[in-house]
């Protein structure tokens, strides 16, 4: 049997759905593998979530939460510091829960602010759409509260269908 073009075919198809997956159309890549990981530390999830919602480690590379933890005494105005133990099994996690993520490392606009999730190319680009206002209402509380409109966010849900801006 001769395989020579329906193997190019099918490999061809494969390579082309992969790129979809990856990509937007728009030159932005998509983090890979939101979800919460199954062996997220319970320290992690208690810590982070005392203050804010559960952010997926596959929303920022992992430079970019070694450089969260590295400026915990100055969390966005916020003194978030940890034991040294605690802060190591966090980091430890984020940077091996987040390395599917493979985008570059995008600073903060504001100087020596660690990386923002919602000031990445991915996050403008997906939430072109929505106006400044919309982020500005009371119902929504900014760019950082994922959950306002993606009611799964905290289990690394983001679909587009799923999505609610609320009133």
């Amino acid at each position: 049997m001769h395989y020579g073009k329906p193997l190019a075919l099918a490999l061809l198809m494969l390579a082309t759905a992969d790129f979809s997956l990856a990509n937007d159309g728009h030159g932005y890549k998509r983090p890979k593998r939101l979800a919460i990981p199954a062996d997220a530390p319970q320290l992690w999830k208690d810590e982070c979530s005392g203050c804010h919602m559960l952010y997926s480690p596959g929303l920022l590379p992992a430079e970019s939460w070694r450089q969260q933890m590295d400026t915990l005494s100055d969390h966005y105005g916020s003194n978030a510091s940890l034991e040294p133990e605690e802060q190591r099994e966090i980091v430890d996690f984020l940077v091996r829960a987040s390395a599917p993520n493979r985008l570059p490392l995008e600073p903060s606009k504001t100087t020596g602010e660690p990386p923002r999730i919602s000031q990445t190319r991915w996050f403008e680009r997906k939430h072109d759409d929505v106006s400044a206002a919309k982020f500005r209402r009371e119902s929504v509380g900014g760019r950082a509260n994922c959950v306002a409109c993606h009611r799964d966010a905290e289990r690394g849900d983001f679909d587009d269908d799923r999505v609610k801006i609320p009133r």
